[in-house]
């Protein structure tokens, strides 16, 4: 047995994908694994010979890495993504202000983990041979292929553990590799489980082993070689790698730079990733790219890529004559609606204080919590008792940026129509602050701040009536905005489109748009969508909030999943409300793909996962594409508004 250093930069094994096998049907049961009377199941699970297949790590800077994978197994892409990601761990090797190390110099004999069978500082022999996988995103896809949660609650329990000390809340020890095996004895056709557990740097302890007392059935163990073999193509890739940044931005503020897949990165011909993830969890930002062999692109690809590139550019966008529509009723009407109708009152005034009140309870470190069913985003939370939102600093101001959009797009005859989505806790303040009244109006300086942007001349559409009366229509447990997550439901979509639409069809230039109602289809859809909050709850909770059915919609043209192209006369831009359902999860059924469908226009969509505030500076880099473009929808949540981690910098 060997004893395994902390300080390992690569690892073997094969890694998965986050939540793409979780949207796709289980896997087809091989015939040689149904049980029979005479003999147990075999267990068909991946065994490689020694050394184990690793994943390349290039380091190319402190902030910049490049994880090649050799073969895009869903199991392959999630380790390279999740192992000793600086992205997920930034900031955690700083000691927590309230950590005492009572149990520092505890004896491996005395480690307080029941839920193992057996704990060793080294290596495994029964683990030899054997892919280790990220737990996190398997144990999510096998709860979803199986309805078997016992792996997802043993391993939040290892991570939960507090030394007697539970007023701390960060993470004590992770678990940062998990192997499943073919069972032996009374459990042979099953899947034992053994696990890698990291203690944090601050606690000075050195990695264990241990193996699991649960064990798994043969299902299992199919889900399990189904995740560890079946190779994903480019676009599957692409749209793993859209998702992970989708479902990491709450925490990590990540996003997804503009890459050309397979193309050369940071000047090096060396590096030649499909997919750039950016984040920025402290204020700093940092890179991790993914590279797989298969999809890199030669020198003479990447020539005919440019020519085709410059071809498509000059080509494909077919400009058109605009005109503005310089009627300001619309503006005028929002705006007088605004009007004292949600004024500062002793009601108002009681809500902040019981909010503020509960955030100053929360643990500093600890950004969601559960409360009435639903779970609750700490920087919703501040963005309702945010002060005057104009009168922040230059950077982080949004009124004079959005006036500079304004200017720029009206240059170019360009209309701008700015969507700001009301946040959960706006909507269901009652939920948050017991004893608050469903139908008040809470956030007295972000419905101001509205008002100022209507007064200031910018085209502005006010979501909040909608989604408030939305709400009034909720069916337990399904509701407007999803219960473990920041992002709304089909209702609280589609009352927002459905005002939307009527917006759009209300432009002066509507009719010579050409617009083809009834040229596309709705069609009914499911999804099973894991809440971007429970990442953010304490790991012993984590467990509790599995993923949610969800209701949703699919726009097709034709048999084909609706997608709007570059000569579209609408833009759709902004953050993850635009790409939600859109371009992740079941896909095709968003904000965008519903507004084509209820307007007859097509409509294309710019989404920045990392925040609103980002995506205009990729819509300066869309010259082309804007000369066939009538209105930019500026859509994003309305908690940028105040302190967004991503500056407000000129476009």
């Amino acid at each position: 047995m060997k004893k395994i250093s902390t300080s390992i930069l690569s690892l073997a094994g094969l890694s998965a994908g986050m939540f793409l096998a979780a949207s796709c049907a289980a896997p087809s049961v091989n015939p040689s694994v149904q049980a029979t009377e005479s003999a147990p199941p075999v267990v068909h699970i991946p065994v490689y010979a020694a050394p184990v297949t690793v994943f390349e790590m290039r380091v190319l800077d402190f902030d910049k890495q490049v994880r090649v994978v050799e073969k895009p197994t869903l199991a392959a892409l999630d380790f390279a993504a999740y192992f000793s990601n600086p992205i997920r761990m930034a900031g955690m090797d700083e000691k927590p202000e309230n950590y005492t190390g009572k149990k520092a110099n505890a004896s491996i004999a005395e480690y307080p983990f029941p839920m193992l069978d057996s704990i060793s500082e080294y290596e495994p022999d029964a683990v030899a041979g054997v892919a280790p996988i990220a737990w996190e995103p398997f144990a999510k896809i096998l709860y979803a292929q199986t309805g078997d949660d016992a792996l997802t609650k043993t391993l939040n329990e290892v991570e939960a553990v507090k030394w007697d000390e539970p007023d701390v809340f960060r993470a004590f020890q992770t678990v940062s590799r998990l192997w499943g095996i073919p069972g032996t004895g009374e459990n042979q056709g099953k899947v034992e489980w053994w696990a890698e557990v990291m203690p944090a740097v601050w606690t000075g302890r050195a990695p264990f082993y241990g193996k699991l007392k649960i064990v798994s059935g043969g299902e299992s163990a199919e889900v399990l070689n189904y995740y560890m073999t079946a190779e994903m193509n480019a676009e599957e890739a692409m749209n793993w790698a859209r998702t992970l940044s989708s479902y990491w931005y709450p925490t990590l503020n990540t996003d997804l730079e503009q890459h050309t897949p397979g193309a050369i990165w940071e000047n090096s011909r060396a590096n030649r990733p499909f997919a750039v993830m950016r984040g920025n969890p402290m204020g700093k930002p940092m890179w991790v790219a993914f590279e797989v062999p298969a999809f890199r692109l030669t020198d003479e690809q990447l020539r005919a890529a440019a020519v085709a590139d410059s071809l498509a550019a000059a080509g494909e966008v077919v400009p058109v004559n605009r005109t503005l529509d310089t009627s300001s009723y619309a503006r005028l009407e929002t705006l007088a609606s605004l009007e004292n109708s949600c004024p500062a009152t002793p009601a108002t005034k009681k809500f902040r204080e019981a909010l503020k009140k509960k955030l100053a309870k929360l643990p500093k470190e600890q950004n969601a919590w559960a409360d009435n069913g639903m779970l609750w985003f700490r920087r919703n939370a501040n963005y309702l008792v945010a002060d005057k939102i104009s009168a922040q600093d230059s950077l982080h101001n949004p009124l004079p940026r959005m006036i500079e959009l304004k200017q720029y797009l009206e240059s170019q005859n360009i209309q701008l129509l700015v969507v700001p989505i009301p946040v959960k806790e706006e909507i269901y303040a009652d939920k948050l602050i017991k004893g608050t009244d469903a139908d008040l109006c809470v956030n007295v300086n972000g419905r101001e701040f509205i008002r100022e942007m209507l007064a200031a001349g910018i085209d502005v559409l006010d979501l909040y009536p909608s989604l408030m009366a939305a709400r009034s229509g909720d069916d337990a447990p399904h509701y407007s905005y999803q219960r473990y997550d920041t992002h709304w439901a089909l209702p609280g979509m589609l009352a927002a489109m459905e005002q939307l639409a009527s917006r759009v069809t209300q432009y002066s230039w509507y009719a010579d748009a050409n617009p083809q109602p009834g040229s596309l289809v709705m069609k009914d859809t499911v999804v099973l969508r894991e809440g971007d909050l429970v990442a953010h709850l304490a790991d012993k909770e984590k467990s509790k909030y599995p993923a949610d059915t969800l209701a949703g919609m699919k726009i097709y043209k034709g048999d084909k999943a609706y997608k709007g192209g570059k000569n579209a006369p609408i833009l759709l831009m902004g953050d993850s409300f635009t790409g939600v359902f859109e371009s992740v999860d079941q896909k095709s059924g968003g904000p965008g793909s519903l507004l084509a469908y209820a307007t007859g226009l097509d409509v294309q969509v710019l989404t920045s996962w990392g925040g609103g505030p980002g995506v205009r500076s990729r819509l300066k880099k869309m010259k082309k594409d804007m000369q066939s473009k009538r209105l930019v929808i500026y859509m994003m949540t309305a908690r940028d508004f105040w302190q967004s981690p991503m500056e407000w910098d000129g476009i």
